[in-house]
């Protein structure tokens, strides 16, 4: 099968969660003797295409996040152009970046989209956080909605959503798109994640016979690191424990101004960038893995990560985490912004060793079962077949 994706970004780009998702994917795809090609926004190094396993990547001159009506004309030429020569078999949307393809080519080929999250979410997530900029920035969303995420789901074949909640979320805030929904979530690698002994790697890091907490994600208010490091000083009280927090972000500053405040910077590591292939040793140092968010997330790769190592997993009960972490059983769930609710969870792992050992072996589990890049890979793969059968109405899409 020959598949067009369209991406805002790659791992090349940025190293998020949607970035390391298509990664996944394509390599999936590629072991299972598919051909892919990806239009994206611009390289780092101003390249115009490279070729490697496969994979053909071309990328435009137009970024996605500022100029976007700009670069979905760029990227439907580039289709255009490649469609004639490649003849694809299907078209890939990533979120609603392939909106160029619907409005400016001859949508003769089957379209199915990825949501990571919706536009209605992005807003309320920002209102929580930040009203004064969303005013600033209504003007955007709303067309954003309007005119972009609105035609898309209308014209595409099948929407693909990573989680439960957010397939919920989809059927509330758009009608007549039930019958071409599906869940398919993220995929890990639990071959690469999976537990492992580290004591080498934790003694060379000065960190022997200390418990571990272990954070993982964009440095940003609304991720609720801040969350972890207030209850804190209260956990460093009853377990000699420390903090390590992976990431980079416009609110490092102000956590690690938060650590001085509260005088626990002593206690709390900000190991920023950590490079993909060193992150499985970080979480197998990790005696339990914390996600305190405060946004609705699609399924945050770092807690099926974080599962596939066999590690305990609190996490806020918001958007699409209950995916994942089924409450008291493979892992648990907080209400978002509930300090005394993280203090006494943490504790209560960190102090009944036991539990912590069945919540870890109950969560590799579950990403063994459910949340395998192979499984992820099949079932797209099987939304590409089913898609493929569809009639088709060619001409113009306006």
């Amino acid at each position: 099968m020959r598949i067009c994706m369209f991406t805002k970004a790659l791992p090349i780009h940025i190293v998020g969660g949607m970035e390391m998702h298509i990664e996944s994917l394509v390599n999936g795809l590629i072991k299972k003797g598919h051909h892919v090609t990806i239009i994206t926004g611009p390289h780092p190094q101003g390249l115009k295409n490279t070729s490697k396993n496969n994979i053909d990547i071309y990328y435009t001159k137009t970024m996605a996040k500022y100029t976007r009506e700009r670069y979905y004309r760029e990227s439907a030429r580039i289709f255009d152009e490649l469609n004639q020569i490649e003849n694809f078999d299907i078209v890939h949307s990533q979120s609603t970046l392939a909106l160029g393809y619907i409005r400016y080519c001859q949508k003769t080929v089957p379209l199915v989209v990825t949501l990571h999250g919706t536009l209605v979410n992005e807003i309320k997530n920002l209102l929580k956080i930040n009203k004064a900029l969303f005013l600033l920035s209504s003007p955007f969303w709303i067309k954003s909605y309007i005119f972009d995420e609105r035609v898309i789901l209308k014209k595409t074949d099948k929407i693909i959503t990573v989680s439960k909640e957010l397939c919920s979320d989809v059927k509330e805030q758009y009608t007549s798109l039930e019958g071409r929904l599906c869940v398919i979530p993220n995929g890990v690698d639990i071959d690469k994640f999976k537990p492992t002994e580290i004591d080498a790697f934790k003694s060379n890091l000065g960190l022997s016979n200390k418990k571990i907490i272990l954070s993982i994600g964009r440095i940003e208010k609304e991720k609720g690191f801040q969350s972890i490091i207030k209850v804190f000083p209260d956990i460093i009280k009853t377990e000699d424990t420390i903090l390590v927090i992976l990431g980079t972000g416009s609110y490092l500053e102000q956590l690690k101004q938060l650590a001085r405040d509260l005088n626990i910077e002593d206690y709390v590591i900000f190991a920023g960038h950590v490079n993909d292939n060193d992150l499985p040793k970080y979480y197998n140092l990790a005696d339990l893995f914390v996600f305190p968010t405060l946004r609705l997330e699609g399924l945050p790769m770092v807690i099926l990560e974080a599962m596939a190592c066999g590690k305990p997993v609190i996490a806020s009960r918001i958007g699409g985490i209950p995916t994942a972490i089924d409450h008291n059983k493979n892992g648990i769930l907080i209400d978002p912004n509930n300090l005394y609710n993280l203090k006494n969870k943490i504790l209560d792992v960190l102090v009944d060793e036991r539990k912590a050992k069945t919540l870890g072996k109950m969560a590799r589990l579950k990403a063994i079962e459910e949340f395998s890049v192979d499984r992820m890979v099949e079932s797209t793969v099987a939304v590409y077949d089913n898609v493929r059968n569809l009639p088709r109405n060619e001409g113009v899409i306006k």
